[in-house]
């Protein structure tokens, strides 16, 4: 009888130092939106799948997903998991073989970038004494666009400033005039490449326009406050404003430029520069970096300013948004304005919101 006991006692021992042992082996975890770009509050799928490929089965299984920040149910039931803390917890049985697929339909609510870093992965042995831990790191971000700057004021200056390019292209018989080319960024329509002059150059060369005959715009975001107070409120208003003013242009096909001094989280490439274009993917690309802006900035206002004052094209009209109404930016507003011989828009949150001045006054050229 002493010797079954103890037989017993080793096999319990073997079986829980197995099972503890190779209690996560085959076992898989993986998690990632459908979608990497979306709206404030715009529902999208935050999937789950975890697999146990082996015979023996687990358990107990119990997950915590690291997650951004102030996810919500699309439901409007709540935040997910724990309020205090950016994770959420589940509890799992595992049988052979098994495959636990959960879908969750999530929103998040403001702008930014943000981030799933994936889950540990906590399971019991045999007997429900001991348990071990495993990570399964994933990174994967969403960017959340700004909000559209819904503002009569707005919506007054820019049907006041788009209204002239609308009735002058009108009238012009072809407003397509080609004067040079220059390289393929890849952020150009592929409408405006030119196959003859990209063969004899053995590189992708696109159509260089006159602007004095095709109406574009160049939109430059300034993100330099001098001011601390309200200063994330004001930046926020300002990448509305620019989505919203991104959008109309592209409404009217109006090709456009966007260059800022700011300071991009996660972007690849120079997006602080997008080339003229036109269409729904050059508009998103603004849009997303619109998403991924921090509140610092790469340069000062007076240096970014200067330099575009330098680079200016005649006959390119400039809509230029800025958190700060203020002398030097007026100034460098005039400036712009009287090298491009085309009206300077400028644009500030106090503006928008009609706390200052009015669309007559928001051109440099009438003060």
């Amino acid at each position: 009888m002493i010797l079954l006991i103890v037989i017993f006692a080793a096999v319990l021992y073997f079986a829980e130092k197995y099972s503890l042992e190779h209690v996560l082996d085959k076992v898989t975890f993986e998690t990632a939106a459908d979608r990497g770009v979306v709206e404030p509050e715009e529902a999208f799928t935050w999937p789950m799948t975890i697999r146990n490929g082996k015979r023996m089965m687990v358990p107990y299984l119990r997950l915590r997903e690291d997650i951004p920040e102030g996810l919500l149910f699309a439901d409007g039931s709540g935040p997910v998991g724990e309020t205090r803390f950016s994770w959420m917890t589940s509890t799992l049985y595992l049988g052979r073989r098994q495959k636990v697929c959960l879908s969750r339909e999530v929103m998040l609510p403001k702008r930014g970038r943000y981030f799933f870093h994936g889950a540990s992965v906590e399971a019991g042995d045999f007997l429900g004494i001991r348990s071990v831990t495993e990570s399964y790191p994933e990174l994967q971000d969403v960017v959340v666009k700004p909000r559209r700057a819904e503002s009569s004021e707005l919506s007054t200056l820019l049907g006041g400033y788009l209204g002239d390019h609308s009735v002058r292209k009108s009238l012009m018989e072809d407003p397509i005039d080609t004067i040079t080319f220059r390289d393929y960024t890849g952020k150009e329509p592929l409408r405006s490449i030119s196959w003859i002059q990209s063969a004899r150059h053995n590189r992708l060369l696109v159509k260089q326009y006159d602007h004095t005959a095709e109406f574009s715009c160049t939109v430059l975001l300034n993100v330099d406050c001098q001011s601390s107070q309200e200063r994330d409120a004001r930046l926020e208003q300002c990448f509305s404003i620019v989505r919203s003013v991104c959008e109309e242009l592209e409404k009217r096909k109006i090709s456009c430029d966007f260059r800022t001094n700011g300071s991009i989280a996660g972007a690849m490439g120079d997006w602080n520069h997008i080339g003229d274009g036109l269409g729904a993917a050059h508009l998103e690309t603004i849009l997303e970096g619109l998403g991924r802006m921090t509140y610092s900035f790469r340069e000062s206002a007076g240096t970014f300013l200067e330099r575009e004052i330098r680079g200016v094209q005649r006959g390119k009209s400039i809509i230029l948004v800025s958190p700060e109404d203020d002398d030097a930016v007026r100034a460098a507003a005039e400036r712009l304005e009287n090298v491009s011989q085309r009206k300077v828009l400028l644009l500030c949150p106090a503006i928008v919101s009609g706390q200052e001045d009015t669309a007559e006054d928001n051109f440099a050229g009438r003060r």
